[in-house]
């Protein structure tokens, strides 16, 4: 029996267009949040209300209403929130409060900066917009499904709450957003969105364009790995010109730490035996003093640049000073992880819970065991089947397609450039970058569910990928700067302030 729920849950992908992402992110529990007032319909924005038709924005010949301000105003709100759910209440701002009156930073307030963000994905929208329109893209009738699909879901997680659709929308969005004007304003991202996935797969670049990148910016590619102990000294109140004896403890174990250690093992048995108190052997994690992939820009400047030379090698150590310490430095590595990435299939059973009273002891994890087993039972027959039969890829290919509740399901469950932490079950990441050979094939059991991993081939080096990712991106910035700098960009500036609250 095909499942026809396609989701995504056992790996986490970034999107470097996440701005322009056809999928809107609809999983927080929007209507709980409506329900205790994390977003509300103010009346500020109804005192806006009569601004909806005018211009705020004019982008070349395209003008830009209060409406369509106040949908990109709002989202770039609620997609703050959500991207920083756990650092909210360390930012010291109110979501419920006028955010024109709460600062952000130097004379900054937060609608200002929202504001900021909402006119440059604006202006990008839209530039992107009519170069797609220019260049012939149109909408399929499945893209415009995909939105009805999108306000389906939504209208379904609120109904239960007892609110509408559009009363979310204009609530989340700002009033005057009813579900026909977001479906406007979702399929103009949503073109701009096609545009840019096939403009970011025309750009190529060769082995040689990459090495030659590389070459040239080695130092903010490059990573390193290294261990280090700081050992500290405190200044005195007072001190005789030239006296520098309050170092010399701090300065004796640091160099008898140096002349100690001969690799990894050596670093951290010298500090167990010779340094770390019992109740710091107890508290530090296993492997604090382990630094891995450390930017050249992360690291202070002296360490940073003895670490990054390319005359480093493996086992070599010294000891730097530094903000009243000594720290003591074991080089690892330095580089680029030039690893390949793989392809592989992936066909996912999702372990759904049955419903149970929460309040009885026990009941989720009763309930979350019975969902992983019957999620094993249901792989493990279609593993068989795949086995029993022609055992290929294509044919687990198309297993994939009837049964499989992965994202990648209507592809076949073919997943490209599968990096290394890609998916979020480390047995997952394990089993793929383990000697493989094309044809491997594996069951894992996991929180989520069932997974059966077709390995397909190598893909390319991580690294290569990590740059062309940067020429791409340095690529298509040049682009939108000319498209910027061909047309003439005005805002007024008082109607967005009454908008921006």
């Amino acid at each position: 029996m095909a499942k026809s729920s396609k989701k995504n849950t056992a790996a986490v992908k970034t999107n470097a267009n996440s701005s322009f992402s056809p999928a809107v992110i609809i999983t927080i529990c929007i209507a709980a949040a409506i329900l205790i007032g994390v977003i509300v319909w103010s009346v500020m924005a109804k005192q806006a209300n009569n601004i909806d038709n005018k211009t705020v924005m004019q982008i070349g010949d395209t003008e830009i209403k209060g409406l369509e301000f106040k949908y990109f105003y709002n989202n770039a709100v609620t997609s703050f929130q959500s991207e920083n759910s756990t650092l909210i209440s360390y930012l010291g701002v109110d979501f419920s409060q006028d955010l024109s009156t709460q600062e952000y930073y130097d004379g900054m307030t937060w609608a200002d900066y929202f504001s900021t963000r909402a006119q440059n994905t604006i202006t990008e929208t839209t530039l992107m917009y009519n170069e797609a329109i220019a260049k012939g893209y149109t909408l399929t009738d499945e893209d415009k499904a995909s939105v009805d699909s999108e306000l389906k879901t939504l209208s379904d997680a609120i109904s239960s709450y007892g609110y509408t659709v559009d009363y979310y929308l204009q609530s989340a969005y700002g009033e005057g957003v009813t579900s026909n004007v977001y479906k406007n304003f979702r399929y103009k991202t949503l073109l701009v969105s096609k545009y840019l996935e096939d403009l970011y797969d025309s750009y190529d670049y060769s082995a040689e364009d990459c090495e030659n990148y590389y070459n040239e910016n080695r130092l903010s590619l490059d990573t390193a790995s290294f261990r280090s102990y700081i050992f500290r000294y405190e200044v005195p109140d007072s001190v005789e010109e030239g006296d520098e004896s309050y170092k010399d403890e701090a300065r004796a174990s640091a160099n008898a730490m140096l002349e100690a250690i001969t690799d990894e093992a050596s670093f951290e048995a010298y500090l167990n035996e010779n340094v770390l108190t019992d109740e710091e052997k107890e508290t530090l994690s296993e492997d604090f003093t382990l630094t891995q992939n450390g930017t050249h820009s992360s690291i202070s400047t002296e360490i940073a640049d003895w670490l990054f030379d390319t005359a480093r090698v493996e086992g070599d150590k010294a000891v730097f000073e530094a903000n009243n310490a000594f720290n003591v430095i074991y080089f690892i590595s330095c580089g680029l992880d030039r690893y390949n990435t793989a392809e592989i299939r992936h066909i996912f059973i999702e372990a759904e819970e049955e419903e149970h009273d929460d309040s009885e002891e026990g009941a989720h994890e009763a309930a979350q065991a019975a969902a992983i087993a019957k999620a094993h039972e249901e792989a493990e027959r279609i593993y068989d089947e795949w086995k029993s039969g022609a055992a290929t890829s294509e044919s687990f290919g198309d297993l994939a397609v009837t049964y499989s509740d992965d994202s990648a399901a209507a592809n076949g469950g073919l997943v490209s450039n599968v990096y290394k932490n890609y998916f979020t079950v480390a047995e997952i990441n394990d089993w793929i970058f383990d000697s493989r050979t094309p044809g491997d094939s594996v069951l894992i059991d996991s929180d989520y569910g069932s997974h059966i991993l077709y390995y397909v081939a190598e893909g390319e080096p991580y690294w290569m990928l990590s740059v062309k990712s940067t020429l791409a991106s340095n690529e298509y910035s040049s682009y939108l700067d000319s498209l910027k700098s061909s047309v003439e960009i005005t805002t007024d500036e008082e109607l967005i302030s009454k908008l921006a609250k």
